[in-house]
């Protein structure tokens, strides 16, 4: 697959180390008795935070709702800049809501 110059300058960012570890603690959806549920719009803006910050992109992204807290899980988000796209791929380190991403 051919990418675009700033799809390749996105996905460069992880090729550099850019495995960004967050240590956010998401606030959860639901009351007690329910599943836990991320708060992905906070996941959101942290990596677009860290896209602004380490490489200047303003880049708007998308990360699934309704994702459960549970250690291991993974799940995609998408980075949009301009006509091209990053998938980030997030994985879950415990079932509080601290998670890590990486551009693939």
């Amino acid at each position: 697959m051919q990418l675009s110059p700033p799809s390749r300058w996105l996905a460069r960012s992880s090729a550099t180390g850019i495995l960004v570890a967050v240590s956010l603690v998401l606030s959860a959806c639901g009351s007690s008795g329910s599943a836990t549920i991320l708060n992905t719009e906070k996941i959101e803006g942290a990596i677009e935070q860290s896209s602004l910050t380490q490489r200047g992109a303003h880049v708007q992204v998308s990360c699934p709702s309704g994702i459960r807290q549970r250690k291991g899980l993974a799940f995609t988000c998408v980075a949009v800049l301009g006509h091209s796209s990053t998938r980030f791929v997030v994985t879950e380190l415990d079932g509080s809501g601290h998670v890590r991403y990486e551009a693939r």
